[in-house]
């Protein structure tokens, strides 16, 4: 264990350099400097910055969606297809406490365990990002 910590150390401290490189978009450029062109701290965010559209789980995303699910999670077979993806898409919208609130929503709506709702809300995030 010892030997790896300075391994370790360099990994986190490049991780820290090329995360703080990359600007607020989650772009690869360099952060802009302090300028007079920067927005100011009190104007609204860009509606581009999260359209809540776009994640959606439509068509092909819906198809590996429900594939995933249906491959992986057999206990999950007694919930139909449109319920699945109404509660995927809920996971995919759903940021911060409001996470939480849905797992909490789906869990006593669809009457699983907190094990098989965790099962949907990763398998949502990781096809809907």
């Amino acid at each position: 264990m010892h030997k790896r910590l300075p391994l370790l150390a360099l990994f986190l401290a490049a991780t820290a350099l090329g995360t703080s490189a990359c600007g607020a978009s989650g772009s690869t450029e360099a952060a802009p400097s302090t300028s007079a062109a920067a927005p100011s701290p009190s104007s609204p965010p860009s509606p581009a910055a999260a359209p809540a559209e776009a994640r959606k789980l439509t068509g092909l995303l819906r198809a590996s969606y429900l594939r995933t699910i249906r491959t992986n999670y057999s206990e999950l077979d007694g919930i139909s297809d449109d319920v699945l993806v109404e509660h995927g898409n809920a996971f995919c919208a759903a940021h911060g406490e409001a996470l939480a609130d849905q797992a909490k929503k789906t869990t006593k709506e669809l009457g699983i365990t907190p094990k098989e709702t965790v099962k949907i809300l990763g398998t949502a995030h990781g096809v809907c990002r």
